[in-house]
């Protein structure tokens, strides 16, 4: 399988590095500031005294889930990275055969195929089709 071209190999670098940057400052820009304005995770830490519980444990809970996704996003683009740096990147995964220059330009974090992506979907039944 040939590598990448020099040319995709530097615009999915370029890609990956904006996307990480772009990550990493919204985190910054959520947490960073005065304590009383970074957002909080514990299940409490948005309760006052008269406060709504339902409405802090939705909060709190929001605000674990936009930090799981980050943190999930942030180890999908250090992965890309890392096979883009070893060559590996544009190799599906699962069956080794080569992953479309568009496939990558639109989603250049992507691992599979698209026909093992799409087999990956229908056993896990996670597709975008209709489920009845």
């Amino acid at each position: 399988m040939p590598p990448i071209s020099p040319e995709l190999h530097e615009e999915l670098g370029k890609r990956l590095r904006k996307s990480r940057e772009d990550v990493l400052a919204a985190v910054h820009a959520r947490t960073d500031g005065d304590t009383d304005d970074r957002p909080a995770i514990s299940p409490n830490a948005h309760m006052g005294q008269n406060d709504d519980a339902p409405a802090g444990e939705m909060l709190s809970h929001n605000e674990e889930h936009l930090a799981e996704h980050e943190t999930n996003l942030l180890h999908e683009i250090d992965a890309a990275i890392a096979r883009l740096d070893s060559g590996a990147i544009g190799v599906c995964e699962s069956c080794g055969r080569e992953i479309p220059e568009a496939r990558l330009l639109a989603t250049p974090t992507v691992r599979t195929c698209i026909a093992c992506q799409e087999q990956i979907e229908h056993e896990r039944r996670t597709g975008r089709g209709p489920t009845m």
